[in-house]
């Protein structure tokens, strides 16, 4: 029999048993999939005696493709305290990319015709099916445990302020974990939500040592402000002969955080207030899904862009690309490619202006390009020389980001990545003449919550909503 607290502490255990769950069920559902599409097949080139070599290898390759692929799509990190509705989404985003890579792989090496289409529409159903059924299962038997008395942990809170509120609010709902709030210690009770005014209130040190020693408590959460230093330290000597956990929780809510967390370096432990989720691993996903698309876009759009160069030569003098400077990737500058909209001395009178709905200095060639975004095609030309990103924020012109940086709150964080011919603002409408606070907003979202599939809906929506749009001009 598993005893009390068996799984307390091994969440990361619990993680790795989801990877290695997925692994074999793409990996038995190739090969039982294999076998009963051979019942379906009217030739013997199949057979039943064994997997031939290139199905395993698929079959391989696949399953090795989850472990880098499944976690770009927090499928493992929406497990914990997350909807079950919420893990099928993510997981089945996450399926159909894989799905979409191994086809793009069988099209490039012409492969295709060697499996068979019965094998490969069951595997895919059949694995689907087979991986939500099995993360059901797993909640089912973990939700039995807990009901049991299984998997919980008895948690004190140290503070009854707003930041305690928000701790006890996010420790509620993350009901993965388990955890239950036992008590509070503190003295101001007038910020705190109406479901914790039943919890046990504990206003003095003493006390709070009785309690954590004669109720099984497993963690005590500091989450005090910095200003209460002197309490802290209290309360660490008290409990200093007690067997639970004290966990200190950095009073970081009043900051207005990206993508914050907790690593060590250099053996030091660190807070990362502000850094982009588009780092390590990230990145060169990023980087490598920049290139090939780029790439494709480029080879499939060339003949209308030979035709719209034919257009802006036609329309004015002047060379057929408007080289820019923008301020990109770590307040980096770059010369930004467009198609030129406006005769070549448009600027010399007015100067940079901040592009708008009247603005009468475009040809009626280059409106039109405008209009319809096609003037930012050659970008495609700067994402691969690394200067820009298929996806991100757009980049400004340097007047502007020196007038704007004191102006917008974050506004400086989006340069954080590489800025990008369309992004989660722009999507939104938010482009042009428009209130740039909002946009920024857009922006710092698409930076915290980067993923692959993120991106794949920005491409999405920019093709029915970002194009042709009233404040492109």
């Amino acid at each position: 029999m598993i005893r009390r607290g068996f799984l307390k502490g091994h969440a990361n255990v619990l993680n790795m048993v989801l990877r290695i769950n997925d692994f074999l069920v793409i990996l038995s559902c190739g090969v039982l999939s294999y076998y009963f599409s051979a019942a379906f097949e009217t030739y013997t080139a199949l057979g039943v005696d064994g997997v031939p070599a290139h199905y395993v290898k698929v079959i391989i390759l696949a399953s090795a493709i989850t472990i880098l692929l499944f976690p770009m799509f927090n499928v493992y990190r929406v497990w914990r305290g997350s909807s079950t509705l919420s893990e099928i989404k993510y997981l089945t985003m996450a399926w159909l990319m894989l799905g979409l890579l191994l086809t793009g792989l069988a099209f490039v090496t012409k492969s295709g015709a060697d499996f068979s289409r019965h094998w490969m529409g069951l595997w895919f159903a059949f694995t689907w099916v087979s991986l939500i059924g099995s993360r059901v299962i797993l909640r089912i038997i973990l939700r039995w445990l807990r009901s049991n008395g299984f998997n919980h942990r008895h948690i004190v809170i140290v503070g009854t302020g707003e930041q305690a509120a928000v701790v006890a609010d996010r420790l509620r709902r993350s009901t993965w974990f388990g955890l239950e709030i036992s008590a509070l210690f503190g003295t101001n009770t007038e910020k705190l939500p109406a479901w914790l005014q039943d919890k046990k209130i504990i206003s003095n040190v003493a006390e709070l040592r009785q309690y954590v020693d004669s109720n099984l408590i497993d963690q005590v959460w500091i989450s005090l402000p910095h200003s209460e230093e002197k309490t802290i330290r209290r309360v660490i000597t008290a409990l200093d002969g007690s067997v639970p956990e004290i966990r200190y929780v950095p009073d970081i809510f009043e900051y207005q955080l990206m993508h914050h967390s907790l690593s060590e370096i250099a053996g030091v432990p660190v807070v990362n207030i502000s850094y982009s989720a588009i780092d390590g691993m990230n990145e060169v996903v990023k980087t490598v899904e920049d290139y090939i698309l780029a790439a494709i876009l480029l080879l499939m759009a060339s003949p209308l862009m030979i035709l719209i160069a034919i257009g802006v030569k036609m329309s004015s003098k002047g060379s057929i690309l408007y080289r820019q400077q923008r301020v990109g990737w770590n307040g980096q500058e770059f010369t930004m490619f467009k198609f030129r909209t406006m005769p070549v001395a448009a600027e010399e009178e007015t100067g940079p202006v901040w592009a708008c709905k009247v603005d009468n200095r475009a040809t009626p060639f280059g409106a039109f390009l405008r209009n319809t975004s096609l003037d930012e095609l050659p970008q495609l030309l700067n994402v691969l020389k690394g200067e820009m990103s298929l996806i991100g924020p757009r980049p400004e012109r340097p007047m502007f980001v020196e007038k704007f940086k004191d102006e917008v709150p974050h506004y400086m964080k989006k340069h954080l990545v590489k800025a990008g011919l369309t992004g989660w603002a722009q999507v939104h409408g938010w482009r042009g003449n428009t209130c740039l606070h909002t946009r920024i907003e857009h922006d710092l979202y698409y930076i915290e919550n980067w993923s692959l599939w993120l991106d794949i809906k920005i491409i999405i929506m920019t093709v029915f909503r970002g194009l042709v749009h009233k404040n492109a001009y």
